[in-house]
């Protein structure tokens, strides 16, 4: 029997790329809803390709988390969220709840933290199902495995490329569960994560291929420094030290690379039930925030008998 599909969201990621690529459409009031098109464009696309039996949207909230308590820098360099997306971002969320979407959003926790912790929740309820994460963001790849794949919205998302653990590797040289790990050692620019001075991505990529894990390689270090994973001569010695001596960061880099699944939303499956979507309620909320082009997308008597729009 067919495995059901469960699409979840990164709300933030997905809302900011709309954002700025969508121009800068207002309703009748004045009230900017740029974002808001893309975005829900964005999200009937998914329902039209994946079909989902789940759906769940994951946001950021206020007040970051353990990572800028224990990382100044972790982020730093981005801009202040503008005025005109943190209205949007508000609005998606209340336009979803109209529509019996669920939405995550828990202080202390990330959208990303959020949606691995969908995941495992969902990974523990039922062994029949596969998962389909939307996001612009690559972080989520460390979640792939043969029951999770990451559509990856760039320029769009008639242009997002589907994620599995081949083309992860294909793409970065690690597996995607060696990804925290990569960042930790070559940086992020992303997240503003700096990895260790002297270690670039093809370092990186030789240490976590030879090595598997950084646990096995500061191990091997300490234990066994004439058979280390990666070899001897001055090229390992170098490796080595650069590892020896940035030690205490590179772990903390990985944690604040790592996608946290802990956060406590319990039984995740009937919030999540796509039966619990209104096309009535979302159509009648998409109206009257003056977004009739989809709101003419959506059928009027609700959603059809195989949990589908369409």
């Amino acid at each position: 029997m067919k495995n059901k599909n469960f699409v979840v969201i990164d709300g933030n990621s997905v809302v900011h790329r709309a954002f700025h690529a969508m121009p800068a459409l207002t309703n009748r009031k004045g009230e900017p809803v740029g974002a808001a098109h893309g975005f829900f464009l964005a999200l009937l696309r998914a329902i039209e390709d994946f079909r989902p039996d789940y759906l769940a949207v994951c946001f950021d909230t206020k007040g970051g988390t353990f990572r800028e308590r224990s990382f100044a820098g972790y982020k730093a360099q981005r801009p202040a969220t503008p005025p005109e997306l943190i209205c949007q971002l508000e609005a998606i969320q209340s336009l979803l709840a109209a529509a019996g979407v669920a939405v995550f959003a828990m202080a202390d926790f990330e959208a990303d933290d959020l949606i691995a912790s969908v995941v495992a929740a969902a990974k523990t309820e039922s062994r029949d199902i596969d998962f389909f994460i939307l996001t612009g963001d690559y972080d989520s790849l460390q979640l792939v495995d043969g029951r999770v794949k990451a559509f990856i919205v760039n320029r769009g998302v008639k242009n997002a490329v589907i994620y599995d653990a081949d083309k992860v590797k294909e793409k970065f040289g690690v597996s995607p569960a060696q990804i925290p790990a990569l960042k930790a050692l070559a940086g992020d620019a992303s997240d503003n994560i700096p990895g260790a001075p002297g270690i670039g991505p093809k370092a990186a990529v030789e240490i976590l291929s030879k090595c598997g894990t950084l646990e096995r390689a500061f191990a091997e270090i300490e234990t066994s420094p004439d058979g280390f994973c990666f070899g001897a001569g001055k090229h390992g010695e170098n490796l080595k030290d650069i590892l020896l001596r940035h030690k205490k960061q590179i772990f903390n880099f990985q944690k604040l690379a790592a996608m946290m699944a802990d956060a406590p939303l319990g039984a995740v499956l009937g919030k999540c039930d796509f039966k619990n979507f209104s096309a009535v309620g979302a159509r009648a909320a998409l109206l009257e925030r003056g977004l009739a082009g989809i709101a003419k997308r959506l059928p009027v008597a609700g959603a059809g008998v195989n949990r589908t729009l369409f």
